[in-house]
Parts: C-alpha cells; structure tokens; sequence
C-alpha cells in the first residue's frame, strides 16, 4: 500500500518531466542550465559570449536538451532568434540544428542541479551533456514562473488604464445623453397660470429623468456625501472626503489595486533563483507594486492638469479630476514604498549593511530611493490644511518635487533599457502640452500679453476687492461657468504663481463709471403670491469660496470683472495695494482663460441658487442667459442669498436692478450681521427681493422650491461657504427621498 502511495505521489510530482513541454520557457529552461558550463572546444582567449555562440559541444548540448524536453511549437523562431542574437553581437551564427543527427540520448552525459547551477565550482566539458529531469523541472518552473510574473505585473498595470477608461466612458455616455436631451429640449413657454399645472411644461423626453431608478440613484449615490457623514465640501481635520460616487470610484480603484498586488503570484520551493518562497514573495510583490505604481504616473500627470481634455469630455469639474489625481497618487506613493522596502529587505537577507553600501551607489538604486522619498514628500506637503493655509509652500513643492520624481525615476528604469519609458514619456508630453496650452490662452486672451493691465479697487465696508480686466482683445468668449487665472507681477518672487478667480460679470466700460451690460430686454410675467417663510437668527460662517462664473457677454469695450474676497497670501497683498491709493491701482498681469463648463441651467424650468457673501456671482453669472435666450426653459428662478455685509447686497442689487426686475425672479437676502445705517431704502422698487435678519434655514428653501415646481425638473446651485453647500446637498437628498424626483444638485467650488 505505502509502495503504491509513493508511486502515485512520484507520479504526480513528475509528470511535468515525463510530458513534452512547450513555449519559451521550457527553450530558455535548456539554456539557463547550461548557461553556467565551460565547454573546451573553443579558444580561451574569445570573449565569453563569442565563445558561447561558437561552441559545437554547446549547441549540441542545447538542441539535444531542447529535442528531449520541449515539443517543436515556437522552436524554429526561438532558434532564429539566438542566432541573430549571435550575429549582432559577435559576429558568428550558432550551429545548425541538425548537429545532434545520429545522438543517442542514452549515451550523453546527465547533469545535476548541484553541478551546474551558476556559483558551483566550474565544470570543464569535453562532451555534449544534457540537464537531467529534476534539474530541468526546477529550471523549466523557475523560468515559467518568472516568465508568468512579468507578463502579469503588465496585465495588471495596463488594468489601471481600463479602470479609468471605464470611469471616463460611462462620464462621456452621460455628457452625450444630456446634450441629445438638450437638443430636444423644447423653447421656453410663459409659466402657466396654474401652479399645479407647472410641470405640464416638462420635455416628454424628460419623463426618464424622474423616473424611480434615476432617483433612487440621486438619492443613494450621486448627490450624497459619503456614508459616516453629510460633510463633503467641509473638511474633517486634515482632509476633504469627496461625494458618494467619487468616494465610490476612488474606494474602487484603491480596491484594484490592492487585489492587483496580492494575487497570482506563482512560487514554489527550490525555485532556482530564490530558493525560499519568501524570497520570491518578497521579489514578486516588490516588482509588481513598482510596475503598477510607474503605470499610474502617467495618470496622475493627466488628472492633475488644467488643460485635461477629459474635462470637456465628461462635463466633470477639475475638482473631481484633482480628487482622482490626489488619489492614485497616494496609490502610487505606497506601492512606491512597498516597492522600495521589499528590495531593502532582500539586501539585507542577503548581505546586510555591507551589500546594503554596495547597492546605494548604484545609480538606479539612489534614483529608485530618491523618487520614493521625493513622493512622500509630494504627499506630506499637499495635506488640506497645508494646501488651504500655505498655498504658496505647496504649489512650489509641487512643481519642484514633481520634477525630480520624474527625473529620478527616469534614471531608476535606465538599466531596462527603454522597457518602462512607455510611462515616463507620456508624463512628460502631458506637461508640456498643458504648459503649451496655458501659453495658447494667455495668448488669446491678450496677443500683447506683455501690456495686460488690471484696475483693482478695495471696498472696506463691504471687505472686497473688485478686480477689471479689459477683454476687447480676447479671442476666447467669456460664458457662465468660466473662470482665468492670474499671474500677477505686483511682486516678481511670486510672479510665477497663478491664482484662480471665477469671473462675476461683464461690463462695459470703466466699473467706476458704467454699470454691467445688461441692457436685454426681457420678458414680463405675473407673479406668484409668495408664502411667509421663517428666518434663522444664527450667525453664517465665513466665506470660504472663491467667486464663479461670467455673464456672456463681450463687446469691443468691455472688461472682465472678478469680485474677490480677500483672505491671506495673494488676495491680502492685492486688496492692501489697492487700500493705498484712493484711485485704482493699476496692476500688470498675465491672464490665463477661459476654463471651466457651464452647468446646462437652462434646460430647467426652476432654478435655485443657494450662495453665500461672493458667490453672488453664479446666479449673476447666469442672469442675462437664462432670462434672455429664446432656448431657456426657465420660467422661476429663485436666489438665496445668505451675506455678511449690507453694503454688499446692496451695491449688487442696484447694479443688477435691470435683471433683478423681471417677474420671474425672486431674490431672498439673508443679512447675517446687523450694521447700523443700513439703507434699504437703495433697493427699493425691486418687489421679488426680500431682506431679512438670519441665517437662512436651507432646507426650507429647498423643500418649498420643490413643492412649487411640483414635480418638476429643478436645478439646485450652491456656492458659499463649506457648511452651506453641504447642508444644500442634504437638503436635495431629503427633497428627492420626499418624492421630489425631478431635483438636480450642482455645487459651484474651486477645490485644490
């Protein structure tokens, strides 16, 4: 019984020995157990490699290896292959195949691992030899396995471009939906004098839109935070969580990535070139994590820049792109350090500090350990609470650190000759094509970029630096969601700084001396009685957004105002310039736009803005489009403004008076600091503008917008502070759990 046991186990183990192998493992498998034999038919004095190509003994030790373990498929080419090897390098064909004609395999010599395995004492040959059958299962398995690895770590690699490819797809398919449904979107109709008949005005073609499974998916994953909280554009300590379903793709891809690096990898004992399978754990895992690791930073080049094609492709904003970046760079990172440690523990096993010195003056070793230091760096310096309060350190570290990681690992992969720059180069081109086409738009803007003047003016009371750029030589239109950066020249040690504003409006003219074009006329329409609603006396938390979005209009004359709130770095020095001087300082400036896409507001026929203090310019923004065009659907729009300072509101008001006044805009002001002298008096004879004292109760406002567009299609868009644009994001998951199926959300933010 034991007898049969033992040959049933025997049979089993060496099954793979007894079988005909096929495939490029089982042809190198013959090569590498001769590889380390001495054969006495060449001339000593040859190089080594002349020597190996020129040996008969050899050859026919190899071709009677390959003729008794590996069957014919792929032979032929394998054969071609070493033979040009051969004549590239030395000059010298291998000999024909036919060479082992009339060999008896009976006759040659068998050689054991321990006889020719590289490091033993050398072995002198006079005679043809071939491996025996364990030595050669051990070399077949060892290369199969390393053969298997390699072409997996690519697999899996190239995974991360599907991944992303999925992600992107599904956005283009939803941008291309909404654009077909915009174009069937009928001309916009007087509000009907029936509320309840409001939603008859609906496209038939939008019945889809409020169906019950695009709601529950409104509800449960597009507009939610994530699960453990409502908090999504407030931060939780030192971090941002962004959105359910950014959340969901991010954990998705984190997920990938973990199961990527901890599956298929073949080991087994007495492999030849790592005897212990922790060994070849540890080399598997190090190279895997390092290949996936080098294939995301093509990605993070991409996610991370300005001028991102994707963006236009999918409609998503650059701050959902700047959330995928910043998460497969910290996928990267780890697998970087994971990478890095793996190599570090096998120098160690096997020599320690001594064989440690050795490696680290190793060029590829110190290039390999420098772009890992440096990205932990990149991820050190870019934490929220670094990015919000030291924006200047963190872009400079960025750009800077950024850079070496590049070079460094550039000069790490040198010894593969080329085999990884598939992934270094396409990072570089994506640099250079985003710095090209910052320079293009700073071109269109202004083709003498060199005489780009900007006024700025500062309000004291009202805390607000209202920035002028003449437009007349832009070639780029301005429209509603555009924003520009800025170089300014006001100090040359930050000259190479760029700083995002979202663009309030349009004016002709000098802001002193005209008001904004708004000179479209536009329709009248009876007003709705509007119910009594209660306001919240708490204090509004301090603006923590920058000012968004154009009114589309450009003329030869007019200019680009921005409306910025100052706080520290840039925007402090700007409103103290502009505090020193009575008149407008006048500042040289280089700018970068448009940027940005336009949220399609006016295929809704009831908007909502929910803005706080600056974010006045959204709706403003939007005004003139939405009230004006014959292919706005628009027939109630509605703006909650929630605002420190009175002059503020007042001093907005009196200049948008001309579109504030149309019948189907309300406007409710929520003043959250009382000020002695206010003068309400200056907003009178705009009967849809309520002001009142209170922070405005957001879920009221959204819940009694819903009611009155009765189930239909309605665009809710907040910009303002973090604690208001989450508590407008809840609000509109309540609204479409109560049965509000119609409610969009859009959130207006620049996030870094």
């Amino acid at each position: 019984m034991r007898i049969c046991i033992f040959l049933i186990l025997f049979a089993g183990s060496s099954w793979s020995v007894f079988a005909l192998e096929s495939g490029r493992s089982c042809f190198e498998g013959c090569l590498y157990a001769l590889n380390c034999l001495d054969f006495n038919d060449t001339n000593p004095a040859l190089s080594r490699q002349t020597r190996t190509c020129q040996s008969v003994l050899r050859a026919t030790s190899l071709y009677l290896c390959v003729e008794k373990y590996c069957t014919d498929e792929g032979r032929a080419n394998w054969l071609n292959k070493n033979n040009a090897t051969c004549q590239t390098s030395t000059g010298v064909s291998l000999p024909p195949y036919d060479v082992i004609a009339g060999h008896d395999f009976d006759g040659v010599r068998r050689l054991k691992a321990e006889e020719g395995m590289c490091g033993s004492a050398p072995i002198h040959l006079g005679e043809p030899t071939i491996p025996d059958d364990l030595f050669f299962e051990r070399a077949f398995r060892t290369l199969e396995a390393a053969f298997f690895e390699d072409d997996i770590h690519w697999t899996y690699a190239i995974a991360m471009y599907y991944f992303w490819g999925t992600v992107v797809s599904i956005g283009i398919f939803m941008r291309l939906t909404s654009l077909l449904r915009g174009l069937q979107t009928q001309e916009w109709q007087p509000i009907p004098d029936n509320e309840s008949d409001s939603s008859s005005q609906e496209n038939p073609n939008d019945s889809s839109i409020r169906s019950l499974p695009y709601a529950l998916l409104k509800r449960y994953i597009v507009i939610p935070a994530v699960t453990f909280g409502y908090r999504c554009s407030q931060n939780i300590r030192w971090c941002t969580i962004p959105p359910r379903i950014q959340s969901l793709t991010i954990a998705s891809f984190v997920l990938l990535n973990i199961v990527l690096c901890c599956i298929s990898y073949s080991v087994f004992e007495n492999n030849i070139f790592w005897p212990k399978v922790s060994k070849q754990l540890f080399r598997y895992v190090s190279d895997r994590t390092g290949i996936i690791s080098l294939a995301n930073i093509p990605l993070i080049w991409l996610f991370g820049t300005r001028n991102n094609t994707l963006i236009w492709l999918t409609g998503w904003g650059f701050g959902t792109y700047n959330n995928f970046h910043r998460c497969v760079a910290r996928v990267a990172t780890v697998q970087a350090v994971v990478h890095s440690l793996g190599y570090m523990q096998m120098i160690w096993e096997d020599g320690g500090w001594r064989l440690y010195e050795k490696y680290r003056h190793e060029k590829y070793f110190f290039n390999g350990k420098l772009a890992t230091i440096f990205m932990c760096a990149i991820c050190a310096f870019s934490v929220y609470g670094l990015r919000r309060s030291h924006y200047e350190i963190f872009l400079v570290t960025h750009i800077v650190f950024s850079a070496i990681v590049l070079i460094t690992m550039y000069y790490h992969v040198e010894i593969f000759r080329g085999e990884y720059n598939v992934f270094i180069w396409p990072s570089v081109f994506i640099w250079l094509f985003d710095r090209g086409l910052r320079i293009f738009r700073i071109l269109a803007f202004n083709p003498r970029f060199w005489n780009t003047k900007c006024s700025t003016t500062y309000d004291a009371k009202s805390n607000l630096v209202r920035l002028e750029v003449p437009c007349s030589q832009s070639f780029l239109k301005p429209k509603p969601g555009a924003y520009y950066y800025v170089y300014a020249f006001d100090n040359l040690l930050y000259a190479h700084q760029s700083h995002p504003f979202t663009l309030a409006y349009v004016s002709e003219g000098k802001e002193s001396d005209t008001h904004p074009d708004l000179s479209s006329t536009t329709p009248r329409h009876p007003r709705r009685p509007r119910p009594h609603r209660a306001s919240s006396n708490s204090s509004l938390e301090s603006d923590a957004l920058l000012p968004h979005s154009p009114i589309s209009s450009h003329t030869p004359s007019s200019s680009l105002v921005f409306l910025i709130r100052p706080y520290n770095g840039f925007t402090s020095r700007l409103a103290r310039l502009a505090a020193l001087k009575p008149t407008p300082h006048t500042l040289h400036a280089l700018i970068e736009g448009p940027y940005g896409n336009a949220i399609p507001l006016r295929t809704f026929p009831s908007v909502l803005f929910l803005v706080g203090g600056t974010g006045i310019a959204v709706p403003l923004s939007y005004l003139s489009n939405l009230l004006t065009s014959s292919q706005s659907r628009v027939v109630r729009l509605r703006i909650v403004w929630a605002v420190r300072e009175h002059s503020l509101f007042v001093d907005v008001l009196n200049r948008f008076r001309d579109l504030l006044a149309d019948e189907r805009v309300e406007v409710d002001v929520h003043v959250t600091r009382d000020e002695e002298g206010k003068d309400d008096d200056m907003v009178e004879g705009l009967d849809g503008v309520d002001v009142v004292t209170g922070r405005p109760d957001i879920d009221a406002h959204v819940d009694e917008t819903a009611r009155l567009a009765s189930g239909g299609r309605l665009a809710v868009v907040a910009c303002g502070p973090a604690s208001m644009a989450d508590e407008a994001r809840r609000a509109c998951v309540r609204a479409v759990g109560d049965g509000y199926r119609g409610v969009e959300y859009f959130e207006e933010s620049f996030k870094w």
